[in-house]
């Protein structure tokens, strides 16, 4: 038992009551180690046990043209993953690119997955490629005759690497892009898989795309907020209204223009972001909630960051800019002196959660591009005194549709990653 003992020391696990006995105590560790790391399925470093030959696959069918290569970035332990899709000519419809380990046709033994709750991709899209991709799945089981299922989700990448967690709940079988019945239950196959991989998104869109890809595990579902990690400060169910409206660039024939509405419990921001002839460079709109002179907020002192639910519906833009004003009685401060920070948001059938931290914000950057010129995160004396919620459209050109549900001062969650809600 002493030996045990020593094993709860080694793993960091509180120890047990002495009173266990010697079996109960293996028992205990045994589930308490399993609950601590994830399933590492594959990695680019090279590591025993996770290294596997990956080989691009393009569409065969009907003068299939689309094309991908595949290369390891060993300086940086990194899959690096670049191809375009093209329309395929007699379907008149984009085709697609797969990434498989080990590749078409091949099978491998993966890490047994049993009781975890999904996969983890950690990776990453080059900035104005494609974003839609999907995590496919094979096992030994998923046949039926002659045909070989594949397990299927959807997610959409940003320009910033990051953890996508995805539930076995969220995978659907298929064969040849059309879905079948007749795969077992995803859950009943996790010790069974036997090839892994990444997709465009089929039926998707053609462009060219680059992915860098990091790690792919498996792992229990990460901590998600409860209603004591939040703080509503802005809703469209009723529970913190507030009244939003958009404003464009003013300056030196500004031509940007954007609106906003409210439908269906959520409000929608949606415009375009133009040049500004005499900046050559572009120019800005924001969504914003009523003036800062009369808004009030919750304290939100006690919370790491804020969080957005919302959805990227309609156009090409995908980085924006949160931002919020304090009650310093400064009108310049009022708009130039807010609280800024970047976020991203794919473009999603879904509504997200995209959390942003407080040592994200500063209230000194660029009037020309948003960018910070400066570190200078809000004290807890700028946090208890929020007066207005903002949400920039800057630096960027193009249309815009976002569908916002709410804005939340909440805890970070256990993983920067994105969730479906």
């Amino acid at each position: 038992q002493a030996v045990s003992f020593a094993i709860f020391k080694l793993l960091a696990i509180p120890a047990p009551a002495p009173q266990m006995t010697a079996f109960s105590v293996l028992a205990a560790v045994l589930t308490a180690k399993s609950a601590l790391a994830a399933v590492p399925i594959a990695t680019f470093d090279g590591a025993q046990g996770t290294t596997w030959p990956w080989e691009p696959v393009n569409d065969p069918v009907m003068g299939g043209q689309s094309k991908s290569t595949f290369q390891v970035d060993s300086a940086n332990n990194l899959g690096v993953w670049d191809g375009e899709v093209k329309i395929v000519p007699f379907l008149h419809a984009p085709g697609f690119c797969n990434l498989q380990a080990p590749g078409l046709g091949k099978k491998e033994q993966f890490p047994d997955v049993t009781g975890t709750d999904g996969f983890v991709a950690r990776l990453k899209a080059e900035h104005g490629g494609l974003t839609h991709f999907n995590v496919m799945i094979m096992t030994k089981g998923a046949r039926h005759l002659s045909k070989e299922g594949v397990y299927n989700a959807n997610i959409n990448l940003t320009s910033k690497m990051k953890d996508h967690f995805v539930p076995w709940s969220a995978f659907s079988c298929s064969w040849r892009g059309q879905p079948v019945t007749w795969c077992p239950e995803l859950t009943t196959q996790l010790a069974q898989v036997d090839s892994v991989g990444f997709g465009t998104a089929f039926p998707g869109s053609a462009g060219k795309f680059h992915v860098e890809v990091e790690s792919l595990s498996a792992d229990k579902a990460p901590r998600r907020m409860t209603a004591g990690d939040s703080i509503d400060l802005a809703t469209f169910d009723g529970k913190a209204p507030h009244t939003w409206h958009s404003e464009n660039d003013p300056v030196m024939g500004g031509q940007s223009s954007s609106k906003f509405t409210v439908a269906d419990g959520y409000g929608v921001y949606s415009g375009t972001c133009r040049i500004v002839p005499a900046l050559a460079a572009p120019g800005f709109t924001i969504a914003m909630t009523e003036s800062s002179i009369l808004g009030h907020f919750p304290d939100a002192s006690s919370m790491d960051g804020l969080v957005l639910g919302l959805r990227n519906t309609g156009g090409n833009i995908s980085s924006y800019k949160l931002a919020f004003c304090d009650s310093r009685p400064n009108l310049y401060r009022f708009q130039f002196g807010t609280f800024k920070a970047d976020f991203e948001i794919p473009p999603s059938s879904d509504f997200q959660e995209v959390f942003v931290p407080w040592a994200k914000f500063s209230d000194k950057w660029s009037a020309t591009t948003g960018d910070h010129t400066a570190e200078k995160p809000p004290k807890a004396s700028s946090l208890k005194s929020i007066t207005q919620l903002q949400i920039w459209t800057e630096g960027v050109l193009g249309d815009f549709e976002l569908q916002l549900k709410y804005v939340r001062a909440a805890k970070a969650p256990s993983a920067d990653i994105l969730f479906v809600v």
